[in-house]
């Protein structure tokens, strides 16, 4: 019991130094990524909503495939770019915001009329094809998260193997990490999964989804300073995400991060 009582104080000197720049840039750059999924996961449910009620929906969306295409051109330029830029992920990140405001500023769909439309384009977007530009920007947006290496921290460099006192956030780690191992098996069987290809299936969208949603939580409890209402957002988040008779079970329903 004792044994226990130290981990846990050890952990919470862990998550509770001295306010330093590089955390406080590094936690502005969690809660964005956080938001950024949440709000690329809302805008395409949404959409994929209204094209399964109203499939010959008139409106057209080409503002918001011109912003879209915008959000997915700046992450691509950020992800070429890095390995040439000095730093770390987060003062790269830091930096490019400066430069690029709209970094990872997720566009809201929103449709026009024809009468609206009919002095600006002949070319017509309309919602079938949003939700393709919309499936490529969270294609590229994983990339994104998978480019942003592991690296080691004071926090997880006292990770170690099964530990009767493992501290909270090494159980949550360890807990992610099982989960990980069992959707990746389940995407292995899946007969012509492409990973650089959008998923034919809506079980497979959803494995996908899952992907995403444990690559924020891995970097999350990555970060140098974790607050206790953090890892229990972890924890919330991570048990949305669930296994039944083989199946993937996921909740959608947003959890915004504490920052």
């Amino acid at each position: 019991m004792k044994k226990m009582q130290d981990a846990e104080d050890e952990t919470e000197h862990l998550q509770n130094p001295d306010n330093n720049p590089y955390q406080d840039l590094e936690t502005a750059y969690v809660a964005h990524i956080c938001l950024t999924w949440e709000a690329l996961h809302c805008q395409y449910t949404q959409l994929s909503q209204k094209i399964s009620c109203q499939p010959e929906n008139p409106a057209r969306y080409n503002h918001s495939a011109q912003q879209f295409q915008q959000f997915q051109v700046l992450l691509q330029r950020f992800i070429e770019n890095e390995p040439f830029e000095l730093g770390s992920r987060v003062e790269i990140y830091a930096r490019t915001r400066n430069m690029l405001p709209k970094l990872l500023q997720v566009p809201i769909v929103q449709g026009s009329d024809q009468t609206q439309m009919e002095d600006e384009s002949d070319f017509v977007v309309l919602a079938s094809d949003l939700i393709r530009i919309i499936e490529s920007s969270i294609l590229t947006f994983h990339l994104f998260l998978k480019m942003d290496k592991k690296k080691s921290s004071g926090v997880l460099n006292l990770f170690g193997g099964q530990n009767p006192t493992a501290t909270p956030l090494q159980q949550i780690q360890s807990f992610l990490e099982k989960k990980e191992m069992k959707l990746k098996e389940l995407r292995r069987k899946q007969k012509g999964w492409k990973k650089k290809s959008w998923p034919a299936t809506h079980p497979e969208v959803e494995m996908l989804f899952g992907l995403i949603d444990i690559k924020i939580l891995s970097r999350v409890l990555r970060m140098e300073r974790i607050t206790k209402e953090q890892l229990l957002w972890c924890e919330a988040k991570m048990n949305k995400l669930g296994f039944l008779d083989r199946k993937l079970q996921r909740d959608p329903l947003p959890a915004l991060f504490p920052c």
